[in-house]
């Protein structure tokens, strides 16, 4: 069993060249992905005060995010059509992490009422691109 604790400096900063090349593979099947009737995802966004919510939501617990990838059906993303269907678009999911590398995910309830919104511990839901980057 591995015992190493996850301390927050994970990962490493690469420059725009090494980014380009493991993003350009995947922008190449664009077409790929059309073909099965897939929505095509290159990229999605997530602004800076959503992750200090969920952040500030975990406390100290979350020495940082694990990022699964996730699909839903959502509207094509053709604008030419009057009438949009839906079809499997990739969705990316952010997780915090405690430092024993687990899940962490805290359930709020508003209010404490069994009919109020529950707020979940993760992200996704980014505006995607290509539509808007």
């Amino acid at each position: 069993m591995d015992t190493r604790k996850f301390t927050g400096r994970e990962g490493r900063l690469i420059s725009a060249s090494e980014a380009r090349e493991l993003t350009t593979p995947h922008q190449k099947r664009e077409h790929d992905f059309k073909a099965r009737g897939e929505n095509y995802v290159k990229a999605e966004f997530f602004g800076i005060h959503t992750f200090n919510d969920l952040i500030k939501l975990h406390g100290e617990n979350c020495v940082g995010f694990r990022v699964y990838y996730g699909l839903r059906d959502e509207e094509e993303e053709d604008d030419t059509k009057t009438t949009k269907s839906k079809k499997p678009t990739p969705r990316l999911v952010l997780v915090p992490v405690d430092e024993d590398g687990n899940d962490i995910m805290r359930t709020v309830q508003a209010g404490g009422l069994k009919d109020m919104p529950v707020q979940d511990g993760a992200m996704t839901g980014g505006p995607l691109c290509p539509r808007q980057c």
